[in-house]
């Protein structure tokens, strides 16, 4: 016998004798570990039932565990690697009196805006310059306060860290991540989570358990609870990283670099009052899209539509590589435009088959004053019901799908409902925060199975190229013409689709998490592929693909045939209701009033702590929140995005020093800015008609189109 193939068997005898000598003692420790397991599963049955479902019948893979040197449990995470180096709990104790004085925590900015003529922005201005101007004598927070109103666990471990961090802390909301469910259910036998349950149970307290979700569902599960929690704590959650492995890191990097981007967008009052004026101006104009009533809806249209190759076309730099293919196959695929983008095809002699735009501002239309009007009369052109009443006269048809948490919205499908319209309307999920996502949730809709982006480029390799060199953002010697420069703006790096980085901002970023959301989707239908042409940031879920290997053998179409389909299938005339009632009718004013009342009560000599404060913004946000329970779901749309601003802009200042009662006592001048908006909103939601934006020349002075 070799003396590798003797050391070898020497090393698996020493492996299982300690695994045997491991086991032992845990087993003179049975009952005790049986009695507490039983106790945790009939807590978890009583308050969170589903943790006990998904342990039903477990067997953990990793079977690695064993006792530290006081008895208590810990366990290998790889060969000879355990998770805690000695005594469990202690290590716990150690770790988490470091992370109290030196914590992690999110980090949200709202910044002055100039010259924004919304009352949004003027009273955020203020509270802006009232937190900067009241700092003196106070002292920057470095530590974890004994209340936090917002703490995020990256992996709970056997629950030894949590046990710690409850003893020390108050927390109002508190989020666990494990992405290991050996782990979590291990804890099961480790800890008392009975307590923890019931300390969460009272009212105001939330806990929130997840397990083994993958990165991207992770931050989507955050996103939604957050919603119910409300999102002004967003910008001061405490994260705690329990222990790091492969896939504890791959989470965090994942939500830290999509936070910003995923957490902001609040919206505003004006904005929401602006889409409902649009949108009532706008609704005789147009149809809405609606779901066809069939039994498979992806298969209302017929087969040689569907299989027809989509092209999205952004107006990115790198759609100048796919002109010459675009060219080639205009005839045998159907090409849709973002925005501006169809200034830039005009230019090139290309036509699009459908134009689409999202952005509800007057400039969306301007654009089409460049264009002659017969290049635009057969073109089909879809948006959402917030959409400027100017955008409708420049085409022959038009659709409307609904924007998601708009006020609009909401009416359209309250006023519906309560007239026994059952028709499916059309919510455009995943349709922003740009164009190419609306695009993208239309051709989900239509049910399309080809797509190819071209030019959604999501960012720029050099920021003074931001756009194809034949759009109206550059004149005739290739500068800016100073329509819009990216030089300032602030951007993260991302990778790109043929390799290397590209440079992205928020919105941009935030596009191309929302494509992918959506492509992901689109992917668990067998008969789905996508292409991305686009030199630019990479869409995870489309396959990357240079323009010049694209070969196209598909015959030509009949276009006018197939639009024809389209619209006749998935668009329908808006409900006879909302075009006869009056706004003031339709939004309720009387109920609305009782809101804005409602919202400036509550802060009186009994708000005092930080704790007091976060828990006065959760009661009036769940009450906000209810509404959407309720046919005035739009009163929640309307207030929802300021409120969100200015409760956060408090919660953040009153985290942000040690002196408390002191920063708390200042805090009251911003909320006194709050209530002085929510009274100036009564006036102004009289009259929403004043609220169609009217713009500014500053597309017809400097955009070259």
């Amino acid at each position: 016998m070799s003396d590798d193939l003797q050391d070898t068997i020497a090393k698996a005898e020493a492996v299982l004798k300690l695994r045997q000598e491991r086991l032992k003692k845990i087993s003179e420790k049975d009952a005790f570990f049986s009695k507490k397991f039983n106790e945790n599963l009939q807590a978890f049955s009583e308050m969170m039932p589903h943790v006990v479902e998904a342990y039903q019948g477990y067997s953990p893979k990793n079977q690695n565990i064993f006792l530290d040197e006081v008895g208590d449990l810990n366990i290998d995470l790889e060969p000879n690697v355990p998770l805690y180096a000695a005594n469990a709990r202690a290590s716990a104790a150690e770790k988490i009196d470091l992370i109290l004085k030196t914590p992690n925590k999110t980090t949200l900015d709202i910044t002055r805006s100039e010259g924004h003529p919304s009352k949004h922005v003027f009273y955020n201005n203020l509270i802006q310059d009232f937190a900067e101007q009241n700092t003196d004598g106070l002292t920057p927070l470095e530590s974890m306060p004994d209340f936090a109103g917002s703490v995020f666990f990256f992996g709970v471990e056997l629950g030894y860290q949590l046990e710690v961090l409850l003893e020390k802390r108050e927390i109002k909301h508190l989020y666990l991540y494990e992405a290991d469910p050996d782990l979590f259910y291990y804890s099961l036998f480790t800890i008392d989570w009975r307590p923890i349950l019931e300390r969460f149970n009272d009212d105001g307290k939330t806990i929130h358990i997840i397990i083994g979700l993958e990165p991207e569902e992770l931050t989507q599960k955050y996103l939604l609870q957050l919603g119910e929690n409300g999102y002004f704590m967003a910008g001061m959650t405490y994260l705690h990283i329990g222990y790091l492995s492969p896939k504890i890191q791959e989470a965090l990097d994942y939500f830290k670099n999509h936070y910003a981007s995923q957490i902001l967008g609040w919206g505003f009052f004006d904005d929401s009052l602006m889409g409902v004026a649009h949108g009532l101006r706008s609704l005789p104009k147009s149809k809405l899209a609606c779901v066809p009533d069939h039994e498979q809806p992806l298969q209302a249209l017929p087969s040689w539509i569907r299989d027809v190759p989509v092209f999205i076309l952004g107006n990115g730099p790198s759609l100048d590589n796919a002109i010459e293919l675009i060219r080639d196959i205009q005839d045998r695929a159907i090409l849709i435009c973002c925005g501006t983008t169809i200034n830039t095809l005009s230019r090139l002699g290309i036509q699009p088959d459908i134009h689409i735009d999202v952005e509800r501002m007057v400039h969306t239309a301007q654009k089409f004053e460049f264009l002659d009007a017969k290049y635009l009369e057969d073109i089909l052109a879809l948006t959402v019901d917030v959409m400027h009443p100017d955008f409708f006269k420049y085409f022959k048809r038009t659709g409307m799908g609904l924007k998601p948490g708009e006020a609009i919205t909401s009416l359209i499908l309250a006023k519906a409902r309560e007239a026994g319209d059952s028709k499916n309307y059309v919510q455009m999920n995943h349709g922003g925060p740009i164009v190419a996502n609306l695009a993208l949730s239309f051709v989900h809709l239509f049910g399309f199975r080809n797509v190819y982006f071209s030019g959604v480029d999501n960012g720029f390799k050099d920021s003074g190229v931001h756009h194809s060199k034949h759009s109206g953002y550059y004149g005739k010697d290739g500068t800016e013409t100073g329509f819009q420069t990216f030089e300032k703006e602030k951007t993260v790096v991302r990778p790109g689709n043929f390799g290397g980085k590209i440079y992205t901002t928020g919105v941009m970023d935030g596009s191309r998490v929302q494509l992918e959301m959506l492509l992901k989707e689109l992917n668990q239908r067998k008969d789905f592929i996508s292409y991305n042409l686009s030199d630019g940031a990479k869409i995870e879920g489309s396959h990357p693909v240079q323009p010049e290997d694209v070969i196209m053998l598909d015959p030509v179409i009949d276009k006018s045939l197939l639009l024809d389909t389209l619209y006749d299938t998935f668009f329908v005339d808006p409900p006879v209701t909302m075009l006869e009632e009056q706004a003031s009718t339709l939004i309720f004013k009387e109920g609305f009033d009782e809101v804005i009342q409602f919202l400036q009560q509550g802060w009186n000599d009994s708000i005092q702590t930080r704790a007091d404060i976060c828990h006065l913004f959760w009661h009036q946000y769940r009450t906000l929140f209810l509404l959407k329970a309720t046919v005035n779901t739009h009163l929640y749309d309307m207030l929802v995005g300021s409120f969100t601003y200015s409760a956060f802009a408090i919660v953040k200042y009153v985290f942000s020093y040690e002196e408390e009662l002191e920063a708390v006592k200042r805090s009251k001048g911003i909320f006194d800015i709050w209530c002085q908006f929510l009274q100036e909103m009564s006036h102004m939601v009289e009259d929403v008609s004043q609220f169609v934006d009217g713009g500014s020349d500053k597309m017809r002075l400097l955009y070259n189109g």
